[in-house]
């Protein structure tokens, strides 16, 4: 018996199954994800507080330390002082206000003149800090608008100058966490202590 040399015909390959997800299976996984992130909010806020007030704090420090350093190493005095138009092309310090979040400056006074209210050259001016967030205050509560380093790095202070880093309010939750206090000496010298707590009676 002879074969037949007719070709068979080819077998439709099986149907499979399209990758990707049903309705149901993204609405549990979109919901997961929304669950998770509520929890997880608080957590980013808080460390997004914690880092600007310390940010704040580092920055306000580190002007005072550049200050009375540059009074010693220039044998001169130098001023900083609270300044609500450190954004400008002239900025000076300002007479009103009590938060130092405004924006504050540092320049060279050969004169040693505590009057002075600005550069008397462009190039005396050292530092210009312009005005940060609002909801972040760093408030004298010695009414110190104004610094003036001598040549010795001693910024004249009869008493310890304070200004607290608050968040919106005194007593927010997030200045009662992460808020606390700078304390400037009669030496020019800075320290940092809990936002409860004065410059005069803590030791």
């Amino acid at each position: 018996m002879e074969k037949s040399n007719q070709m068979l015909p080819a077998r439709s390959p099986l149907p499979t199954a399209e990758a990707g997800f049903t309705l149901i299976e993204l609405m549990v996984t979109l919901a997961i994800a929304a669950v998770l992130a509520m929890l997880a909010a608080p957590s980013i806020r808080d460390f997004i507080v914690r880092s600007q007030m310390t940010n704040l704090g580092n920055e306000f420090n580190a002007s005072i330390l550049k200050a009375r350093n540059e009074a010693v190493n220039r044998n001169t005095c130098v001023t900083v002082c609270m300044s609500s138009s450190a954004a400008n092309a002239s900025p000076a310090c300002t007479t009103s206000g009590d938060d130092w979040q405004a924006g504050w400056i540092v320049f060279l006074n050969p004169s040693c003149d505590t009057g002075l209210n600005k550069p008397s050259e462009d190039i005396n001016m050292l530092l210009a800090r312009p005005a940060g967030d609002s909801i972040y205050l760093l408030q004298t509560q010695n009414n110190r608008k104004k610094i003036t380093f001598n040549s010795r790095g001693a910024p004249g202070l009869g008493s310890a100058g304070e200004f607290d880093l608050i968040y919106e309010s005194v007593g927010n939750a997030m200045t009662i966490k992460y808020g606390f206090n700078i304390c400037l000496d009669s030496l020019g010298r800075t320290r940092t202590i809990p936002h409860d707590k004065t410059c005069s009676n803590y030791q």
